[in-house]
């Protein structure tokens, strides 16, 4: 398990990984023609259906699928193989109120910048081959990316419509949000101005599965008009699950706090943002302590210490 972490993430191996890349970039045409690509909305579809129809969504993308395939340890959660047959069972759920949700990369690669085109063709090539397996070809999937709405996205004025978009989701509700301690998400910035209220559940900030059932608990003392917004890695996946099963609507919003970020600052490529877990970016898994009042007021559980506020 160690190699392989290492081979994936060790700067020894940088310039191979990167040659990897564009050779499975290659072969993409190729892949997707022995191996034809499941349906997946696109993310303007998939805003609608949680928009208008109140469904749920579970988010996911190559982090997932390399945890199932390679039982990789992630940076913020060791594999586990009861998590990883949740994740798998998930993939095939027929609830037609749960969205399952798979890369924009598996709708098609139009819309994408060139970095973003060259990163899902390689992972494509190098993934669904041993993916496709754990799918249902005939089933309409959802689609991951609307937390993925600026870095990757060639046209940077429809990322400013898809961020208005997406906060329509919780527009004029009362919101339960239920993110690792170092996530954060809206802190220093407008994302959540919109919704009527905020309250926060805080789990940790790696291995968050060892507490799931704890975390649902938490969901459950509030009313089921709330709408849970979810941050939490792979375990956010069943979380999702166990709360729609309750009646909830559920959203795994995942990176959408920071996407949010370099959408504000015109950023370039994938930077630190300070005060906040920035798992893609150099230096992102190091984060300070903030002071932040309203912030330290909307927390109503703090399952990261046993504490409850």
């Amino acid at each position: 398990m160690k190699r392989i972490a290492l081979v994936r993430y060790g700067s020894v191996f940088r310039y191979p990984r990167k040659a990897a890349k564009y050779f499975f970039s290659s072969i993409y045409p190729l892949i997707i023609r022995i191996f034809p690509l499941p349906k997946v909305l696109s993310i303007e579809d998939t805003l609608d259906e949680i928009i208008n129809n109140k469904k749920s969504i579970a988010r996911f993308g190559d982090g997932e699928f390399l945890y199932i395939l390679d039982k990789l340890n992630l940076p913020f959660q060791k594999y586990d193989i009861v998590l990883a047959n949740y994740l798998k069972e998930l993939l095939l759920s027929d609830d037609e109120m749960l969205l399952i949700g798979l890369p924009s990369g598996y709708h098609g690669l139009n819309g994408l910048n060139r970095e973003g085109k060259v990163f899902w063709r390689s992972q494509i090539s190098w993934i669904y081959p041993r993916l496709k397996k754990y799918l249902n070809l005939k089933k309409q999937y959802a689609n991951a990316s609307i937390t993925r709405l600026y870095i990757e996205i060639q046209d940077k004025k429809r990322s400013k419509i898809l961020f208005d978009k997406v906060k329509l989701i919780w527009e004029g509700r009362d919101v339960v949000l239920v993110e690792g301690e170092k996530s954060r998400l809206g802190v220093g910035n407008d994302l959540f101005d919109r919704a009527k209220s905020i309250v926060r559940i805080l789990a940790p900030a790696k291995n968050a599965f060892s507490i799931c059932d704890s975390i649902v608990e938490q969901v459950l003392v509030f009313p089921k008009e709330v709408l849970v917004l979810i941050a939490l890695g792979p375990t956010a996946k069943v979380v999702v699950q166990k709360i729609h099963s309750f009646g909830y609507q559920a959203v795994d919003i995942g990176n959408v706090d920071i996407e949010y970020e370099w959408f504000k600052m015109n950023a370039t490529e994938k930077v630190k943002i300070n005060g906040k877990y920035t798992s893609e970016a150099i230096g992102g898994r190091e984060v300070a302590d903030i002071n932040d009042q309203k912030y330290n007021e909307q927390i109503r559980v703090n399952l990261a210490n046993g504490e409850e506020i």
